[in-house]
């Protein structure tokens, strides 16, 4: 292998004695060894695409869901919280929906249903999908997963509980969607959590759950990050996370718990030990019992490996971040105070920071610790 900067600063081919050249080249190898420890030669970690130094979240307002959170959350006139538009700057927004909610919001507008194409074009990382009302094409969901399989990227895609009818729906197309995608094993399942002691204002349907992540989950810190309230969390009127035995939607569905769950997967949102599951409308559900009390989950992230590239990470949450009836990033309900906004913050850098990986480079390991034993070998003067 001919390396013309070396040949010009160590001149390898005018040398006529070869253990001269030998000596030379094991220098070389040893500098180049000791650059790739400390960083200095090392692969850099590949990132989220911005635009303008920003990551791009899309929101989708093309199936039903509303816009409540983007925008300041307001209660009988009161400004509650700031919404979530104006609390990311760090983050650009761009939505799929309406032309009715571009002068509301003040961000940019994808097109009337999500494609592939306005996900690419416009650099788009964090899909988030709240509480759908309508069914998604498959042209859709095709271009979702198209999207996905990039590499990168996060898909934030929330449930609801089975009250009334659009509830029924929304877990309805929501597993579905998971289903067609064929990425991961998390479901909602088709029931609700309610919870009699914590809630807000004591209706058991507002409950209240708590950020508080498995103990295993990587870098758990990111996501109890700066919380005052305890990491209490307004999932109002949820469904609970599953998971079935394939990504595809077939087989067993089992509970969510910590020796019960699918490869890289974490709950990071559950109900207190008080829930309990109910049923409000067929069909039964698949992996919890009508009347079961105890700790649900509301929340959980799969991460899922893809080939040769940048992770993704899929969210399944039985309750909406954005939208629904009172969505997550609520800092107060009913006198409660709440960390709903702190908790979505940390989500989605977490979640973030969870797509990246290291390109590789670099010499390190064993690989480091066997060129070094033999470099004394290499530079010992020939007899």
């Amino acid at each position: 292998m001919q390396f013309a900067f070396l040949d010009k600063v160590y001149n390898f081919n005018a040398d006529k004695n070869p253990g001269d050249t030998m000596k030379k080249a094991a220098v070389l190898l040893a500098v180049f060894m000791l650059f790739s420890v400390f960083g200095i030669f090392a692969a850099p970690m590949t990132s989220a695409a911005t635009t303008n130094g920003k990551v791009v979240i899309a929101v989708d307002l093309a199936h039903g869901e509303n816009p409540k959170g983007l925008t300041a959350v307001t209660y009988k006139g009161k400004l509650i919280n700031k919404g979530m538009i104006e609390s990311l700057t760090n983050y650009t927004f761009v939505y799929f929906g309406s032309p009715k909610y571009q002068d509301q919001l003040g961000i940019t507008r994808l097109g009337d249903e999500i494609t592939y194409d306005a996900l690419k074009k416009n650099n788009v990382t964090i899909l988030i999908i709240g509480q759908p009302t309508n069914p998604f094409r498959n042209e859709e969901i095709l271009a979702i997963k198209q999207w996905l399989l990039e590499g990168g990227h996060v898909l934030w895609i929330a449930g609801d509980s089975d009250y009334g009818s659009n509830g029924v729906k929304t877990q309805q197309f929501v597993n579905v969607i998971l289903d067609k995608l064929n990425m991961t094993n998390l479901r909602v399942d088709l029931c609700e959590v309610a919870d009699p002691v914590s809630n807000a204002g004591g209706k058991s349907y507002r409950v209240v759950a708590y950020d508080d992540p498995w103990k295993d989950t990587p870098k758990r810190d990111v996501l109890v990050a700066g919380l005052k309230n305890g990491g209490k969390v307004l999932v109002h009127g949820p469904g609970p996370v599953a998971w079935v035995d394939s990504p595809d939607g077939q087989g067993n569905w089992h509970a969510l718990n910590e020796s019960s769950k699918p490869k890289d997967a974490y709950v990071i949102i559950h109900s207190s030990n008080h829930a309990e599951i109910g049923e409000s409308n067929p069909p039964a559900a698949n992996a919890y019992q009508a009347g079961q009390t105890g700790t649900f989950p509301i929340l959980a992230a799969q991460i899922v490996q893809i080939k040769g590239k940048n992770p993704d990470v899929i969210i399944v949450s039985g309750e909406t971040p954005i939208g629904g009836y009172e969505p997550m990033w609520a800092a107060e309900y009913y006198g409660v105070k709440l960390d709903g906004p702190q908790v979505v913050t940390n989500i989605l850098t977490w979640s973030l920071d969870m797509t990246k990986k290291s390109s590789g480079g670099g010499i390190c390991g064993p690989a480091f610790i066997i060129a070094l034993a033999a470099l004394p070998l290499v530079l010992r003067k020939r007899k």
